[in-house]
């Protein structure tokens, strides 16, 4: 379901990158005898590989994030979902709403957030050995 969601933004932002490429290099590819499959190959995948990475990297701090509305609106607490949709985002709010319990609210949001955190200083620190121009930081 968040895969579909987020179909779309991940388009524009794809187009946008293919839209930035510049043309002179699919007709120079052109003239050279190339076809369209080599230069998509050659020409659009390895412009996309930055946006690739920073999409990525982006994302994977969200790894523990889930779709709020998703996981609490539609169920609605309902009984054998519960544990299923008992994640962070939903513990987080029952416990600041139904038990006034800010402290625990408090660090399950810090502790998703820090795991999140260092998993995209990891995932940094990857690509930083694999390609270092396509790092972040």
């Amino acid at each position: 379901m968040n895969t579909w969601k987020g179909i779309g933004y991940g388009c524009l932002i794809y187009i946008s990158s293919i839209n930035g490429i510049d043309p002179s290099l699919y007709e120079a590819a052109e003239l050279d005898g190339a076809t369209k499959w080599l230069q998509i190959k050659n020409i659009t995948l390895p412009s996309l590989v930055p946006t690739i990475i920073t999409l990525t990297l982006m994302n994977v701090g969200r790894i523990f994030y889930s779709d709020f509305g998703l996981f609490y609106q539609v169920p609605r607490n309902a009984g054998m979902i519960y544990s299923t949709t008992n994640v962070i985002d939903t513990y987080v709010y029952r416990g600041l709403m139904e038990q006034s319990n800010v402290g625990m609210s408090a660090a399950a949001g810090f502790y998703q957030s820090i795991i999140g955190f260092i998993l995209v200083l990891t995932a940094n620190m990857v690509v930083r050995k694999i390609s270092e121009e396509n790092a972040l930081f």
